[in-house]
């Protein structure tokens, strides 16, 4: 696994950083062999540590997960066990439908712009104000996979990302699901279910 440790206005020793390293192959290697990389950004703030952690178990599955505390061990701590219950809920999920074509299908839903009423899950404690100045990870080799609408959505939830551009298998058109403000999931489809769909 290729690994990457920064810290930013923060000095991270090599013996914090080795510890980070083992941690996250030991709590990956649980559920997953073989992953392809993982990211972990140190900042801190007001007397508190910040831990943003992201991992591609492979090159079309994201995970990220973050926290804070009062050193950056305990911060890393407890960062580690929110990735570790994403990773089990989705092996869980990928043991339960090992044939995604199984899967729910979203046909009632035909409208060019929807909201799916489903609210997410909010996680406590969890600040995004670390800085003024927004952490950019630049994903240069990024894949727009072609999926359901409910692969798609499973995707975002599991992968904890905000936001998901991908190929609707019904019509191979460009779609958009993001998580709102007001805790729903957005739904964008410029080109609707048309009569010439895929199904």
């Amino acid at each position: 696994m290729n690994f990457k440790i920064f810290g930013k206005q923060v000095k991270v020793g090599e013996t914090f950083s080795r510890y980070v390293e083992t941690t996250l192959k030991q709590t990956i290697s649980k559920y997953f062999e073989n992953p392809i990389s993982s990211i972990v950004s140190v900042s801190k703030k007001n007397k508190l540590f910040y831990i943003i952690v992201i991992v591609h178990i492979n090159k079309k599955m994201e995970f990220t997960a973050q926290s804070n505390g009062q050193t950056a061990k305990l911060a890393f701590n407890e960062t580690v066990e929110k990735l570790s219950k994403q990773l089990r809920r989705y092996k869980r999920k990928i043991k339960s439908h090992k044939n995604n074509e199984n899967l729910e299908k979203f046909n009632s839903l035909e409208a060019q712009f929807q909201i799916i009423n489903e609210p997410l899950l909010v996680t406590p404690n969890q600040d995004n104000s670390t800085d003024d100045e927004l952490i950019i990870f630049a994903e240069l080799n990024t894949e727009i996979e072609e999926l359901s609408v409910n692969d798609a959505l499973n995707k975002m939830k599991f992968g904890n990302i905000s936001a998901l551009m991908f190929r609707n298998k019904k019509h191979s058109g460009l779609n958009m699901i993001y998580k709102r403000d007001d805790g729903l999931i957005g739904w964008v489809d410029p080109r609707g279910q048309r009569n010439t769909a895929k199904i």
